[in-house]
């Protein structure tokens, strides 16, 4: 296995797939923390919105991923643009959650007091509620880094036209079991990388709020 992952790299047919899985993967996570992060704002600071958007949430968080496989299927086909999709659906809940969390448990006493003594409104949101939020934040891209990637892999197998996926897929067709295990075996290393990666920035603290 280890050797036909070589030989697979050496031939030309590694790297395009997994940056391409990559591209697709960090596409859908990154629109999946922007309308999150603004979803999640928006239902911590007014109790309407979280009342009127709450089910919602948790209607998306509930659908199966084979039912968006299928609505995408038949709204676009195959191709990136699904599996952007899937990969944006499947990380949107969990960023909406917990941001919204980390706006809702903001010390009250904290905005009045901002209030009072008319702090700008820049200030009070950058100090008061990202300082709560961040936290969440960041827990909620930790969660969204090991599922996106295997997200993205599942999506691309099932309707994808290129990518780490297809190639499984395309090595299951021709029953060839050693290159459905080396671009698994490829699959999991790189998962792995992605993982250990953020984990090293997350201990560094890099992204703490300051005043």
């Amino acid at each position: 296995m280890l050797a036909r992952s070589y030989w697979l790299l050496i031939e030309g047919k590694l790297l395009r797939p997994v940056g391409l899985t990559f591209l697709r993967a960090f596409f859908g996570m990154g629109l999946a923390l922007v309308a999150g992060t603004a979803l999640g704002f928006l239902m911590g600071i007014s109790d309407k919105i979280y009342l009127l958007l709450q089910p919602l949430n948790m209607v998306i968080r509930s659908v199966p991923i084979v039912s968006w496989l299928s609505t995408v299927i038949l709204a676009w086909g195959i191709g990136w643009r699904g599996v952007v999709f899937i990969v944006f659906i499947s990380l949107l809940p969990i960023v909406t959650f917990n941001v919204c969390e980390g706006v809702r448990i903001v010390d009250k006493k904290l905005l009045e007091m901002a209030r009072i003594y008319t702090v700008p409104k820049m200030k009070v949101f950058k100090v008061i509620y990202m300082g709560s939020v961040w936290p969440f934040l960041l827990s909620s891209l930790k969660l969204s880094i090991g599922n996106m990637w295997k997200v993205a892999i599942v999506a691309e197998y099932l309707i994808g036209e290129t990518g780490l996926g297809v190639q499984i897929m395309q090595a299951k067709f021709y029953v060839n079991t050693v290159d459905v295990f080396s671009y698994t075996f490829v699959a999991v290393i790189f998962g792995l990388i992605l993982e250990g990666l953020f984990t090293l920035i997350w201990e560094r603290k890099p992204f703490e709020v300051h005043s």
